[in-house]
């Protein structure tokens, strides 16, 4: 068949290069079916078990891959979708969605924080360059190395600017609300990120509660709570 007449048949399909690759990658034979052709697309002779399974996601099977992980040596590349989360009526930012009830692989990073979330967590104050996180730790478990800490695990989303921690002592304070750590970054956009992510998660056992924290307070370093500012 000539080129000419073989664009002509393409086109006449509707698809372009890239989607004669794709469909070339479909109906490629598996190995291991009969003869060494393997069966009908999306067979892999072994009872149907990788049906509809693509090309790209069976090499990467076999370089080690599987369902559920982050791509790279370490695994530290991202294993769920980006989605768009609003910071205001005109304006988003693309972040990583949660993780997936029942996803294999889960169970807590290296910065400690379980994968496991409360379902339908939602973020609360207006969008900042400041997140306030909430029963991270308990009332005498700050120390000295815990600002530092928290910046360094939090710079993952953007740059971090400032780090600082509030612990209310007052006698019979809700023990979940009594350790407030700020961190601000420097672009509002790694605020959100960091919010969406952290916001509902467990760690060391604890459900962390996050939210914008103005910036004029943080700056002014007005970090007491007052009645309602997270409503």
């Amino acid at each position: 068949m000539s080129m000419e007449e073989y664009e002509r048949r393409r086109a006449a399909m509707g698809m372009t290069g890239d989607d004669a690759f794709a469909r070339r990658g479909r109906m490629a034979p598996v190995p291991g079916g009969p003869n060494g052709a393997g069966g009908p697309p999306g067979d892999d002779g072994g009872g149907g078990g990788n049906k509809g399974m693509s090309l790209a996601q069976k090499l990467l099977e076999k370089m080690g891959w599987r369902e559920g992980e982050g791509l790279g040596k370490n695994r530290q590349g991202i294993s769920n979708p980006l989605v768009a989360q609003k910071t205001n009526q005109r304006a988003a930012v693309i972040v990583e969605a949660p993780p997936a009830p029942n996803k294999p692989g889960t169970g807590a990073d290296k910065e400690g924080f379980d994968a496991k979330r409360l379902k339908g967590a939602v973020l609360t104050g207006a969008p900042s360059r400041v997140i306030c996180m909430r029963n991270m730790v308990g009332p005498g478990q700050v120390d000295e190395e815990l600002e530092e800490e928290v910046g360094q695990e939090l710079t993952k989303y953007g740059k971090v600017l400032d780090v600082l921690i509030f612990e209310v002592t007052t006698p019979g304070y809700p023990e979940e609300e009594a350790v407030r750590i700020f961190v601000q970054f420097e672009r509002p956009e790694s605020a959100t990120k960091a919010a969406v992510d952290l916001q509902g998660r467990f760690f060391a056992g604890r459900m962390v509660r996050v939210s914008f924290f103005p910036e004029d307070r943080f700056l002014a370093t007005e970090l007491a709570p007052k009645q309602g500012e997270f409503d």
